[in-house]
């Protein structure tokens, strides 16, 4: 099938324009299935740990207003080679609204569900959100069945098209042929629509025990009890590399509130999670910054404390959090430990202060040494996030981040996951200032359709950038070489990260010792990076290191495969 072609099936089934509603009666029941993104085989046991909230959250929601909808986690059969699959569930009712939720990453899958749904239920509307399609939503209107994105939060413009609104009328939403502009819709109505108090938590695990408690080992559920929540529609800082603050105004240039929820909202929310689901554990407060306003954070510290106390929640309940280096005080983190706080994201990116300028990220690499600092008398675990370079970092700069950093992975206290350079993500500072991107193109099976990834931004600066190449085309034999030669049993976050260290620091000091600014004809398009922390990082246990040049598939260690 050609573009032409395509353009011309969907809409004609679609007729969006102009169109009062997409369904074949405006109003009534409807049946409304939601799907989850769909990750690597190797990286879907880590999100099987603490499942992808929208969906759920979505679900949940058009449940309340009097619909049937459905939530369905594509990782999980994919796991357990235990079904509902995906096809059961598609059969298994006439579905009026399919939805898929899509991050850049899963993207080539989700297609293959939406190809699989557009088969099996013709007759559905496909409609799309997520990252990747809010900042991509032109790729996802030419390249898949869906011909409706939701580029705000959805609940909102979901219900709204289910209920057979006027498409023209409906905000937080972009369509095949679009009649108003983009920047013309109106945002605020979609994103205040998030109703804290009834959130549906206390469904987060209901569909996963129902269909497949019998098929779980007892030490595999008490593994996956996390639950992620969040209390803050978005992040207000600002760093030019953060895609979270332009997240909901991207396309309408208008600003949006930072809406939150009070601490007596998040914790009767975390009442109603362990009452429905006793076995949870961990909460993963997924806030972009969960500590930014101190008394917040310390008066729910204090609530957690009263309630655990007083018998109202688990004394072994734990939490996770996202947190900047500049936020960090010995009072609050005392009061996080207090808690349960046993884990805290931190966005450390670099130990040079022109980077950190650079980045706009408003912390100082004074604060960053400080906050590692307190992590550790406190003993809140630190699990770090590290940009290593950027599009105008200096050797000097790399260098600063990659010695500072490579001593505190030498402490096992500390976890790093190492990225080597910015992602371009649409809604960015970085993205519409530079263009000069390591690319790779992967063709959609089945289509005449290629997809374009920008993975990361070249530096300016020359002996930066062969710094870039090299580390791309030969860390995964380095790394592999040096597993074998010491013996490494478990490839954890912080076995990886000063292994990416270390051979980080070989590169600096080739490249200064031989003055080198050669870069390689040639990088491979389709070179995935198989130790990627961006996904261990989340993840606090050890995993079986296995050879991924083998072919061992079918084999997986208890907590996945590499």
């Amino acid at each position: 099938m050609d573009q032409s072609d395509f353009d011309s099936k969907h809409n004609e089934r679609y007729h969006l324009k102009g169109k009062s509603t997409l369904l074949n009666s405006p109003k009534g029941k409807r049946n409304i299935l939601l799907i989850g993104p769909q990750t690597e085989l190797i990286f879907a046991e880590r999100s099987f740990m603490a499942p992808a909230l929208g969906v759920i959250r979505l679900a949940g929601y058009l449940n309340k207003k009097g619909h049937y909808a459905e939530s369905f986690e594509p990782n999980l059969p994919m796991l357990t080679n235990e079904g509902p699959f995906l096809e059961e569930v598609l059969k298994s009712k006439k579905w009026d609204i399919i939805g898929f939720s899509i991050l850049e990453e899963t993207f080539v899958h989700d297609i293959k569900n939406m190809q699989l749904a557009e088969k099996m239920c013709p007759d559905a509307i496909f409609v799309a959100g997520g990252i990747e399609a809010q900042f991509n939503y032109q790729n996802v209107l030419d390249k898949t069945p869906c011909k409706i994105v939701i580029i705000s939060e959805g609940e909102k413009s979901l219900l709204a098209l289910a209920e057979g609104e006027k498409i023209d009328n409906i905000p937080g939403i972009v369509f095949k042929n679009s009649s108003v502009p983009l920047d013309q819709h109106t945002f605020d109505f979609a994103t205040s629509a998030i109703e804290w108090e009834t959130l549906p938590y206390e469904r987060y695990w209901d569909y996963y025990l129902k269909k497949y408690g019998n098929k779980i080992n007892e030490e595999k559920m008490d593994e996956i009890h996390t639950v992620r929540i969040f209390s803050r529609n978005r992040c207000p800082v600002g760093c030019k590399f953060c895609s979270s603050t332009n997240q909901i105004t991207w396309g309408s240039g208008q600003k949006v509130p930072v809406i939150s929820a009070s601490e007596d909202t998040l914790i009767h929310n975390i009442k109603r999670i362990v009452e429905a689901h006793p076995r949870v554990r961990t909460v993963y407060l997924t806030d972009d910054d969960f500590c930014i306003v101190y008394r917040s954070v310390t008066k729910f510290c204090e609530k957690i404390i009263n309630e655990k106390n007083n018998g109202n929640l688990p004394k072994n309940l734990t939490f996770m959090a996202f947190c900047r280096a500049s936020d960090a005080s010995v009072e609050m983190f005392k009061w996080m430990k207090k808690a349960g706080f046993r884990r805290l994201n931190i966005g450390i990116e670099s130990f040079s202060d022109k980077v950190l300028t650079e980045m706009n990220k408003r912390c100082t690499a004074e604060e960053n040494h400080n906050c590692l600092k307190i992590a550790k008398e406190t003993g809140v675990g630190a699990y770090c996030n590290l940009i290593v370079t950027t599009p105008e970092s200096t050797l000097e700069d790399v260098e600063a981040t990659v010695e500072e950093a490579y001593k505190y992975t030498l402490d096992p206290f500390y976890h790093f996951g190492v990225t080597l350079g910015i992602k371009p993500l649409k809604g960015t500072d970085y993205y519409e200032t530079f263009s000069d991107f390591k690319t790779r193109v992967v063709k959609i099976e089945d289509t005449n359709f290629n997809l374009k990834y920008d993975d990361l931004i070249y530096a300016n600066d020359t002996r930066v950038k062969t710094l870039q190449l090299r580390y791309w085309n030969e860390i995964d034999d380095f790394i592999t070489e040096e597993i074998k030669k010491k013996d490494i049993k478990h490839g954890n976050a912080q076995n990886l990260s000063t292994l990416k260290l270390t051979f980080l620091k070989k590169l600096l000091h080739e490249i200064k010792t031989n003055n080198l600014s050669v870069m390689p004809d040639s990088l491979p398009q389709n070179k995935a990076d198989p130790y990627n922390e961006r996904q261990t990082v989340d993840v606090d246990v050890d995993v079986e290191y296995k050879d991924p040049n083998k072919e061992e598939k079918n084999k997986k260690s208890r907590y996945g495969s590499w």
